[in-house]
């Protein structure tokens, strides 16, 4: 077969020009992805994920860490909790592998690093409430400026709201009215509510993992069903019976010389991690019936979720020995 060279010339042209196109294109690429996905100041670094959008290699301003211990804090409730606000340093990095968003050079602390399932990661370090004193303990995360990262400036986290679990314990398991225990406590023994646990809520935008809790307060209420128990029936066998106390009511502080006076107030266990737990919380109850629990608990980022407790704290009334104190 003979080649129509004349054709072919004519043609060059166009087949050159095809080619250059693509080369540009190719070396255009990164950009193009950079600008499809989010912000990415080092275009040529590849991002996470497979090149997922969204998950490029973020800023190199640096990743967070705390850079001594927080001081420990007293919120309006008497809870003890660790105030890392001026304990957050920043450490400079560069990420400028060419085929990942792993820091390659450390500007500042921390360099503490250690490789994990192929992952390098840095010790940030975590704040702890250990009895009265807030310390900082080991918290690996990943030593990347990819999006979502502890130091990432791709991606801005968006944390879902803290959850709640229904679970709680009382002691005694079937408190009594205020006033009505008898000896030998030598006073009313009340009730404390213990075990409410919350957990932070998982960054939903970059995958950063949860929120920290930062805050956990309880109050009962008295159930309208118990109100008009004691207004209905119980206030036509006993002459001059009343609501006695009144709502929401909020834990209190026992007496030195109380049962319950060491673990009154206790803190809040695992402030500032994802997952915490509030124990010991006192309450007088003035009032028989069913009291409703609710809690709210508050996460690093602002959110505050409330729930009440699916099943309500019972106090009982010892009608045998119903008397003025009460009435």
């Amino acid at each position: 077969m003979n080649i129509n060279w004349h054709f072919v010339l004519s043609k060059l042209w166009q087949v050159t020009l095809m080619g250059l196109l693509i080369a540009v294109g190719i070396a255009l690429f990164p950009q193009a992805q950079c600008a499809v996905a989010q912000t990415c100041n080092t275009p040529r670094d590849l991002w996470c994920n497979n090149g997922q959008p969204g998950r490029c290699c973020g800023s190199t301003s640096g990743i967070e860490y705390y850079s001594s211990p927080c001081s420990t804090g007293t919120d309006r409730n008497g809870q003890k909790y660790c105030d890392c606000s001026n304990s957050v340093g920043r450490s400079p990095v560069t990420c400028s592998n060419s085929t990942n968003c792993n820091v390659t050079d450390w500007h500042g602390a921390p360099v503490n690093t250690r490789t994990y399932n192929g992952v390098t990661q840095f010790n940030a370090k975590a704040p702890s409430l250990s009895g009265s004193q807030c310390v900082l303990v080991d918290h690996w995360v990943p030593a990347t400026c990819c999006s979502g990262s502890s130091g990432g400036g791709g991606c801005t986290p968006e944390y879902a709201p803290p959850t709640i679990e229904d679970t709680y314990t009382v002691d005694p398991p079937n408190p009594i009215v205020w006033t009505q225990e008898q000896p030998p406590y030598g006073m009313a023994l009340g009730m404390t509510v213990s075990d409410i646990k919350a957990h932070g809520g998982a960054d939903t935008a970059c995958g950063t993992g949860q929120a920290r809790i930062t805050n956990i307060t309880i109050n009962l209420e008295l159930t309208q069903a118990s109100i008009d128990w004691i207004l209905g029936e119980l206030s036509q066998r006993y002459i001059g019976v009343e609501i006695k106390d009144t709502y929401p009511k909020y834990p209190e502080r026992p007496d030195p010389d109380h049962a319950y006076y060491s673990c009154s107030f206790s803190p809040l266990t695992g402030a500032n991690t994802p997952d915490a737990e509030l124990d010991c919380q006192f309450f007088r109850p003035l009032d028989p019936g069913e009291y409703a629990i609710h809690v709210t608990a508050c996460q690093s980022d602002g959110k505050c979720t409330t729930k009440t407790l699916p099943e309500p704290v019972k106090v009982w009334l010892m009608e045998v020995i119903l008397s003025g104190s009460w009435r």
